[in-house]
């Protein structure tokens, strides 16, 4: 069994070297930056969503708290003529209506805070993308400036170890990729 498993991890390594030769650089690169670019439109999709939300939720808890404050007036006017059988059942109309004031403010806290958070990794994932955008195109440019003038490095006395190489710019995106894939949580 050991002699099985090494020798189909030995194909699927090969298999895999094949698949990384096939594959076009530069055409991966532009998939990743879609991806970004839709993992972004997706979180700002969210933030529209939080945001109308928000103004809903706040609406209702002002049209509420008006409703509040009129109850309190009429239970005040109620006590104060000696109505006790209309201000019983405003006060059994009014206990209700605060507690929904006061879930309804507790409820907008938290989109609030969610809206904030929100936003904050959609800054991040822009920041990202920007970064990842740039980095692309430095790399489009010193493999156009490498197709034609192919001896430039050795000319201008650039270090070629300076230089990312294509794995090690793959990885760097992936990894950034990673970080801001809109399922994860930071």
């Amino acid at each position: 069994m050991g002699i099985m498993s090494r020798v189909i991890r030995l194909c699927k390594a090969d298999l895999h070297g094949v698949m990384d030769q096939l594959e076009d650089k530069d055409l991966l690169l532009k998939q990743h930056l879609r991806e970004m670019q839709a993992a972004i439109a997706g979180r700002q999709a969210r933030i529209d969503q939080l945001e109308e939300a928000l103004r809903n939720g706040q609406r209702d808890r002002a049209m509420h708290a008006r409703q509040l404050r009129a109850l309190e007036e009429d239970l005040d006017l109620a006590v104060a003529r000696g109505k006790d059988d209309i201000a019983r059942m405003l006060i059994r109309k009014l206990f209700p209506m605060r507690k929904r004031v006061e879930c309804m403010t507790h409820r907008l806290e938290e989109m609030a805070g969610q809206l904030d958070e929100e936003r904050d990794r959609l800054g991040v994932q822009r920041l990202a993308y920007d970064d990842t955008r740039q980095r692309v195109a430095a790399v489009r440019e010193r493999a156009r400036n490498a197709d034609v003038m192919p001896d430039v490095g050795s000319i201008s006395g650039r270090s070629p170890q300076l230089a990312p190489s294509e794995e090690e710019i793959e990885w760097e995106l992936m990894q950034r990729k990673e970080a801001v894939s809109p399922g994860r949580v930071t």
